[in-house]
């Protein structure tokens, strides 16, 4: 049941829409009764003494609705508040992590990329030079550029 009711009455719904105006019709209609009481316009509230009796739990309902009102709302504000600071949270935590994959999978290439290279230094000092003064063996230096291209 609880549940259930829960989810009728949610942030926002029909529900807090309806709560909202009959407190100020109920309100309104205190204030309104007071008022003709207080002039004398209700025939069983003409009495002064009842109308005293009734003016502090006039001023309850009164200060209860200006009190809690502004209290919900605030507590609304916060909630949703709380809510984006999660989600911004959360995407920077996802964001982190991202990067995070990103630098090891550099990492990787750069480290492969220098080990293919190394091979092809050690080649090149041993290896034949052509004519044009460069090594002929250049597998390693296209395994390096074929590593940091992927």
């Amino acid at each position: 049941m609880t549940k259930i009711k829960q989810s009728y009455i949610g942030e926002g719904s029909v529900f807090d829409a309806i709560k909202n105006w009959l407190m100020v019709l109920l309100t309104t209609g205190f204030v309104v009764l007071y008022g003709l009481a207080l002039l004398g316009r209700l025939r069983p509230l003409a009495d002064a003494s009842m109308v005293s009796r009734l003016e502090p739990i006039i001023f309850v309902i009164i200060g209860y609705y200006f009190g809690r009102l502004p209290g919900q709302q605030n507590e609304q504000t916060l909630r949703e508040e709380i809510g984006r600071q999660t989600q911004r949270a959360d995407a920077a935590q996802h964001a982190k992590e991202s990067a995070l994959q990103t630098r090891e999978a550099l990492d990787e290439k750069v480290k492969n990329a220098r080990t293919a290279l190394a091979v092809d230094g050690a080649a090149f000092s041993t290896s034949a030079v052509g004519s044009d003064g460069l090594s002929k063996d250049r597998g390693s230096v296209t395994a390096a550029f074929n590593i940091l291209s992927t």
